[in-house]
């Protein structure tokens, strides 16, 4: 977690941008501002000047890159905006490899927060360590794919939290 890489100002034209966008966002059966989630996604919104500078921001990208042992190329950029009373998606694990970012890549998602995470928008919670509980299933094979986390290689979190979402 990196705090700080935005000014309050910044970060307030920030979330005006995705704001101007949030009409045409998608959620199915969901009419925003209804409390939920909605995605907006493709290259309108990253080209735009003021979230372009995320992609480009060097507290993110220096990080990204530290993490992935490489260069980082952005292939995606979605806004997930969630409206007051939004309960979350409940539990579960980035790891998708039905997608075509899946597991013979070395990737990783960058969150930038545009709002606080808190009892209004809902929580985020995140498990420490969980990206290490993989298992690849062929380790011979041309395309790498991982068994999906086992929770019962996870170390019980004092607070009771599942360790893995």
């Amino acid at each position: 977690m990196v705090r700080g890489v935005s000014s309050q100002g910044e970060t307030r034209k920030l979330r005006e941008v995705v704001a101007k966008h949030a009409p045409d966002a998608y959620t199915p059966n969901l009419e925003y501002p209804q409390p939920g989630k909605y995605t907006i996604s493709g290259h309108q919104l990253a080209l735009h000047p003021a979230l372009a500078a995320i992609a480009e921001n060097p507290a993110i990208v220096d990080r990204v890159e530290a993490l992935l042992g490489q260069v980082a190329h952005l292939s995606a950029f979605v806004a997930y905006i969630r409206t007051p009373g939004n309960k979350g998606g409940g539990a579960h694990n980035d790891y998708k490899r039905w997608r075509p970012v899946g597991s013979s890549m070395n990737w990783l998602f960058a969150i930038v927060p545009l709002t606080d995470f808190d009892a209004e928008y809902g929580p985020l919670l995140v498990s420490p360590c969980s990206h290490k509980l993989y298992r690849l299933v062929d380790p011979a094979a041309r395309i790498l794919d991982v068994a999906k986390p086992d929770r019962e290689q996870a170390e019980p979190r004092p607070n009771g939290l599942d360790p893995t979402h």
